[in-house]
């Protein structure tokens, strides 16, 4: 008890759920577990699904990114700490991108057979105190007010706030819309192009972020490698400084639902991995790709562009 005979307060953090052993054995959530993991993105706009990747293929991985990754760092043209360039077979793994517990989610979130678009990875790299990024969402336009996409966030090794654990705004799903975010004005950096004045970038207001602080503050939440950050688009978040000597490293993998009408956004994969990603789908999703020769895979720059928005039809 506290000094003043008053319960401490629990402190914030988005929530868990952990397989019971006949979960796993079984691949997928009982009703009671999916329930939980639901109402969290419905309320929280995050949910942890906790120890459901082997961390041996993590781990392996991790090592391989890590390594890609200070190639990218040392190279002069390149421009962002993302994507997934991998054509070893060895890392094809069934647990990490066709993950039962992982599409159980994002069918009842999204509704029945959800559209797998979008693969990258994000790079928090080592020792780089002070920098962060704007606290945002990853969408420009006026998004749906309802569940129509989300991310499957894999760390690749144990988040921390010292090693530049991800900052998530619980709960801001909700409660957003587009005029949350900033229009642009001529002082605006943005490194995805094109924003044109008057229209409004990603990264939210200071305002909206006062009001959305005094009812629920950010937080950094501690993750391990093996567990799976699933998020509503919608929700607010940010890149945070990684204090540590060693790449802090996580996949993305975003998942559309089927009622939001973008038919443009595609993965971009290696050819030689065509028969695993279309072979593990199973009907439980569609995977929407492009297939490329290893060569032109290893240059080609359109998995770097990240865009969702709805093609409505003229009727409409």
């Amino acid at each position: 008890m506290a000094s003043n005979d008053q319960p401490t307060k629990a402190a914030d953090a988005p929530q868990a759920v952990a397989p019971t052993a006949k979960e796993r054995q079984a691949g997928v959530y009982s009703a009671r577990n999916l329930q939980k993991a639901l109402g969290a993105l419905h309320q929280d706009g995050l949910v942890v699904l906790q120890g459901i990747i082997d961390k041996g293929h993590i781990d392996a991985l991790n090592a391989t990114m890590c390594e890609e990754a200070s190639q990218r760092i040392a190279d002069p043209k390149q421009a962002y700490n993302q994507n997934v360039k991998l054509t070893d077979p060895t890392h094809l793994h069934e647990d990490v991108y066709f993950n039962s517990f992982v599409l159980q989610i994002a069918n009842a979130y999204l509704g029945p057979n959800p559209i797998w678009n979008w693969l990258t990875a994000n790079t928090a790299i080592a020792d780089t105190p002070g920098l962060r990024q704007a606290e945002h969402k990853d969408s420009s336009f006026d998004h749906p007010q309802c569940p129509y996409y989300l991310i499957a966030n894999i760390p690749l090794c144990d988040f921390s706030v010292a090693n530049g654990a991800t900052e998530f705004w619980l709960g801001s799903s909700v409660y957003t819309s587009i005029e949350d975010q900033q229009v642009v004005h001529e002082d605006c950096t943005v490194s995805m192009k094109p924003y044109k004045a008057g229209e409004r970038i990603p990264w939210i207001s200071d305002e909206a972020k006062a009001a959305r602080r005094s009812v629920r503050p950010p937080l950094q939440p501690a993750v391990a490698r093996g567990d799976v950050l699933i998020r509503d688009l919608r929700t607010w978040h940010a890149g945070m400084p990684n204090l540590s000597t060693e790449h802090r490293v996580m996949l993305g993998l975003g998942y559309q639902s089927p009622i939001h009408p973008n038919y443009k956004q595609r993965l971009h994969l290696p050819l030689s991995t065509q028969d695993f990603f279309l072979g593990q789908a199973k009907g439980r999703v569609e995977v929407r790709a492009n297939f490329y020769e290893d060569s032109e895979f290893a240059v080609t720059k359109a998995d770097t562009y990240f865009d969702i928005r709805p093609q409505y039809g003229a009727e409409e």
